[in-house]
């Protein structure tokens, strides 16, 4: 009976076009511009932490030369042979499942060496093996390959050079150097780590180097960890801890965080002495299984159904929570002053974090609570578990986890909320508003018929009430709900809209109710992923004022979905380390959802991207006889 083997009918271009799409899949599943340190420092530490046959204490040294624009990690690990380099450098051939499983490693996808080598158009790979072979590998133009449409483009090759003398390596070990560029994310290392201080901070903060304790880490030896941070011809050196760096630690002297459970440990009374009354600017405490089984103990979910689902779930998992609070919001302020940390970053920020068998990730969320108004921007949460397999930024917890999260966060931020009281100083008093440059509403009607709403009429629509051109905020926020009315971006359905919350709006997506005006002029896709169909939209009257709140920390980039503004402003907005870019959606495929005019990358955030609403670009549009 003759075989019939169905791949072999497949054209070389088509398996040349799976394989890219496997490999774009890859690099696009990093959203955070962290990644591109968290990738190689996670493959070093589990190396020196795990490895059989090295003595003596694991060594990480981060290299980040911002000269050069290059990033490069080395370890003193066991190296890699010349005959397994390739495998290590494909998509899904990871080799560390088992020892995952038995809770050594921490990374075991088989994709981070993809993303370096495909993401960014320089890598390279020295190593030098516990039996003497020293090699180099280096291959070019991977992300130029990613990046170019066509789909008869042989991937790139690397070049493999035996070392009899030279290189870096004088011991056995692996260095990682990739290079950024205009196609990468970031493209710029000078603003992702401006500084050595918040180079060291993203290092303790979301890579491996910064083990999370509770639960305890699996290893075979210690770990030191240093920093060589390279601008202006100049080299800093700094030791770094190997340890997280949680928001009560090396705070300038003049800030006072309290630990509850030290306290409570000295002190009989749950009182605090006079002494302790008012007295700090922050108070932590971190809960054990016992402790969270007490304080959820009626609490079930959607995936851990039952009281006994829920306490198995910490049990097996040996959950731990670390909580935070302070009484005042002006924390998160000082805590950046005392870290150096530029304020439109988030490592400093009140958030809900998640670390696995000892790994922070870099996904995080702001913390969910009922009475948002009281402690929502004052409460940070880690949860710490084993055997959850890391999520690195790529929100692909299970499903359990998620629900966990929702189940626990309130009670564990009550909780510290109540304990915390008492010890923390009062808020400071508001100021009254100003009243400078207040002009008579009658006198600013006057001015602003100077400037009318053009243009005001869109064939096959009513015409538009809004008698004058937007100049503020409030003024997009009016006319994108006239339009909504009209009939015109119906398919955007504002949840609410808030003056005093964090965010302006929440929008859901109705595919299905596009006008057929804005379908033929400004499509978007047909269908829309469920999951992906609603989010947090904001308004300002120009698109890049928002990279103002990102930089005084106002707003957060990873929260936001939509961006409604009456123009752009600056393609480019530079400000402070960080670079907000906008760019005119190209096609249907590109804008996604239908009347999206623009699209938004933030420089520090990697690819993620914000789907932007110009007014005047859709009025212009639609009014065209185009």
């Amino acid at each position: 009976m003759p075989e019939i083997q169905p791949l072999s009918a497949l054209s070389s271009v088509v398996q040349n076009g799976w394989i890219k799409q496997r490999v774009t899949n890859v690099i696009k599943s990093y959203h955070n511009a962290a990644d591109v340190i968290a990738e190689p420092v996670q493959n070093a530490v589990d190396e020196v932490l795990s490895a059989d046959g090295i003595t003596g204490t694991g060594d990480v040294t981060v290299v980040l030369d911002a000269d050069q624009n290059r990033i490069s990690v080395i370890d003193n690990g066991r190296g890699i042979s010349s005959e397994d380099v390739a495998k290590y450098l494909a998509p899904d051939m990871g080799t560390k499942r088992k020892a995952f499983l038995q809770g050594w490693v921490r990374g075991h996808k088989g994709v981070g060496m993809t993303f370096l080598v495909y993401g960014f158009d320089f890598f390279e790979l020295e190593s030098r093996t516990l039996d003497g072979e020293h090699y180099r590998v280096r291959m070019e133009g991977g992300r130029t390959w990613v990046a170019d449409e066509s789909l008869d483009i042989t991937p790139p090759v690397g070049y493999l050079e035996h070392l009899s003398g030279g290189g870096t390596l004088q011991a056995h070990g692996t260095r990682v150097t990739i290079g950024l560029g205009p196609k990468t994310e970031p493209r710029e290392l000078k603003r992702a780590f401006p500084t050595a201080e918040f180079a060291t901070i993203a290092l303790q903060n979301q890579t491996a180097i910064g083990i999370v304790e509770p639960p305890s880490v699996l290893k075979k030896r210690d770990l030191t960890a240093r920093l060589e941070y390279i601008s202006d011809a100049k080299t800093e050196k700094i030791s770094l801890v190997a340890q997280y760096r949680y928001p009560h630690m090396q705070l300038d002297k003049t800030i006072r965080a309290l630990d509850l459970d030290e306290w409570f440990r000295k002190n009989r009374s749950t009182e605090p002495t006079v002494r302790d009354r008012s007295a700090y600017h922050a108070c932590h405490s971190t809960l054990g299984p016992e402790a969270l089984k007490k304080l959820i103990a009626d609490r079930t979910g959607h995936s851990l159904t039952t009281v006994q689902e829920v306490h198995s779930y910490i049990d097996k998992h040996k959950v731990h929570v670390y909580a935070m609070f302070s009484h005042s919001a002006s924390y998160r302020d000082l805590l950046a002053e005392a870290w150096k940390v530029p304020k439109n970053r988030v490592l400093h920020a009140p958030r809900l974090r998640v670390a696995t068998d000892g790994m922070i990730s870099s996904w995080s969320r702001e913390v969910t609570l009922t009475h948002r108004g009281f402690n929502v921007d004052r409460t940070w949460l880690t949860y710490q578990l084993q055997g959850v397999e890391p999520d690195m930024g790529r929100k692909d917890f299970p499903p359990d986890l998620h629900d966990f999260l929702q189940i626990s966060e309130e009670r564990v931020a009550n909780e510290i909320a109540r304990l915390s009281k008492p010890f923390l100083r009062p808020g400071p008093r508001r100021t009254p508003a100003s009243t400078e440059g207040y002009i008579e509403p009658a006198i600013k009607a006057y001015e602003r018929r100077k400037s009318p709403l053009v243009p005001s009429l869109i064939p096959g629509f009513d015409e538009i009430s809004l008698r004058t051109a937007p100049q503020s905020e409030q003024d997009v926020i009016a006319l994108f709900s006239e339009l909504v009315g009209l009939g015109v971006l119906r398919h955007f359905k504002p949840v609410f809209y808030s003056g005093f919350d964090y965010y302006d709006s929440y929008f859901e997506y109705a595919p299905g109710e596009v006008h057929q005006v804005v379908r033929e002029k400004i499509p978007g896709l047909s269908a829309v992923d469920a999951r992906d169909s609603s989010g947090v939209a904001e308004f300002k009257f120009q698109g890049d004022w928002i990279l103002d709140d990102l930089v005084s920390g106002v707003k957060r980039w990873e929260d936001m979905k939509f961006l409604v503004c009456w123009s752009i402003g600056k393609d480019v907005s530079q400000k402070a380390g960080d670079e907000v870019v906008f760019r005119a959606a190209e096609d249907s495929a590109d804008r996604q959802f239908h009347g999206v005019t623009h699209l938004a990358t933030l420089q520090s955030a990697g690819s993620r991207s914000i789907f932007v609403i110009s007014l005047s670009d859709v009025l212009d549009t639609l009014a065209s006889s185009d």
